[in-house]
């Protein structure tokens, strides 16, 4: 079988693709994944075979030019789905998020070159990262199967069922619908037809534990989220246990572009930590480092360490809800205290502090002083590490990677029954 993945050109949510690159190579399938050029180094870092197609990045192009306005409008979108809205408001977003990102990430060039790419090499399959819709629109027009690899929540339906919603108060003249008008009008540029599948695939993998699943209007494959992290050298420090709890402290890899704020005074929380009889792991850029400045001993810089070997040392973490940081802490049954305001982060620290299993606190109400209050009552409260372990007992009860590669075999072979 030969398998065509594609993701949208952000190291974060490539990662989340390998471990089941991994397992299709393992099972004697041929993979290629399909990327923009800044993001080949990766791939191939990860062991797969890289196909460089597109050029830049538009939606970081983008946020460069806009900047903090761009991602001031991000912080005012209700990615949760929850809130109650005006159909104005939930149509505007909608626009703002077809023109800005999902179109930019999947540029016209970009689906063009994939297109071109799979006429070539002519795939069993496509797996698809969750917002890179160009792997639908080739799968829809050349009549392969796509599978959705989704890594979180699933709030992409819920946000359309609320798009849906906001147009059925509005007279047919004027239901104008960006993100379908948009994949309408790229897939009948290469011979297709628009349906629903160009939104939710044809089935869906799903990487989230169980408790945190939402509804999908697909069959899902479940498979346990393992953490990938990149090119990765376990420290010396780390081959000895801490002497102390040891707490994780992280802003995420995709921060480190200078486009989103840090959601918390990272200064102000470390100096606060150091309080604490604990150990603090902070991951700082050397700038960040610089402007951070001089930390008791207690403190430890350093620019990467890989998650999944740092985690299972650590009795908390405080990061700002990214989903690789968010599932790796799960998967390692370790108390996190989330900080954010924006995308899904938010939806995801709300529904971890509902389980027990960790705090989310609103960027304002995350002084650094209640980082520290909060990280205390954490390392204090054995009811944090108990929430946090039987999730992660539930997500390894999820078949791992290569436990789902026959039903992606079945699925190739018969896209419209159902998987496994």
């Amino acid at each position: 079988m030969r398998v065509l993945m594609t993701c949208l050109p952000v190291e974060a949510h490539f990662n989340t693709l390998v471990p089941l690159a991994w397992a299709l190579q393992a099972a004697g399938h041929q993979v290629h994944v399909a990327v923009k050029p800044k993001l080949v180094g990766r791939v191939t870092a990860a062991g797969l075979t890289a196909v460089p197609v597109g050029t830049g990045d538009e939606h970081a192009a983008l946020l460069g030019r806009l900047g903090g306005d761009l991602v001031e409008y991000y912080a005012g979108i209700d990615f949760t789905g929850e809130l109650d809205e005006t159909a104005e408001k939930v149509l505007s977003d909608n626009d703002v998020l077809t023109g800005t990102f999902y179109a930019l990430v999947s540029d016209d060039r970009f689906i063009r070159e994939l297109a071109d790419y799979a006429a070539f090499w002519r795939p069993s399959l496509i797996v698809w990262e969750q917002f890179t819709f160009a792997g639908a629109v080739v799968g829809a027009a050349m009549d392969v199967p796509h599978c959705r690899l989704v890594w979180c929540p699933d709030l992409f339906y819920r946000m359309r069922r609320k798009v849906a919603a906001a147009l059925d108060t509005r007279p047919p003249w004027l239901r104008d619908d960006a993100l379908r008008d948009w994949l309408e009008a790229a897939v009948a540029e290469h011979g297709g037809a628009f349906d629903d599948d160009l939104l939710f695939g044809q089935c869906q993998v799903e990487l989230s534990p169980p408790e945190m699943r939402l509804p999908t209007p697909r069959p899902v494959i479940p498979a346990r989220y393992v953490p990938y992290n990149g090119t990765s050298v376990v420290p010396a420090w780390l081959r000895e246990p801490p002497r102390r709890p040891r707490v994780a402290l992280t802003m995420g890899i995709t921060a480190r572009g200078g486009d989103y704020a840090d959601p918390v005074d990272v200064k102000g929380v470390l100096k606060e930590l150091a309080e604490l009889d604990v150990e603090v792991v902070a991951t700082l850029g050397e700038a960040e480092q610089a402007e951070v400045g001089p930390m008791p001993d207690r403190v430890r810089f350093v620019d990467f360490v890989p998650l999944r070997v740092l985690l299972p040392t650590c009795d908390a973490i405080v990061h700002h809800g990214g989903t690789g940081t968010w599932a790796s802490a799960l998967e390692a049954g370790v108390p996190q205290l989330i900080s954010t305001s924006l995308w899904d982060n938010v939806y995801r620290g709300r529904q971890l502090a509902e389980l027990g299993a960790g705090v989310y606190l609103r960027p304002d109400e995350a002084t650094p002083a209640a980082v520290r209050e909060t990280v205390a009552s954490m390392l204090a409260d054995d009811g944090y590490r108990a929430a946090a372990r039987a999730v992660r007992e539930s997500m390894r009860r999820q078949p791992p990677p290569s436990g789902i590669v026959p039903q992606l075999e079945d699925f190739a072979k018969s896209p419209q029954g159902p998987p496994g």
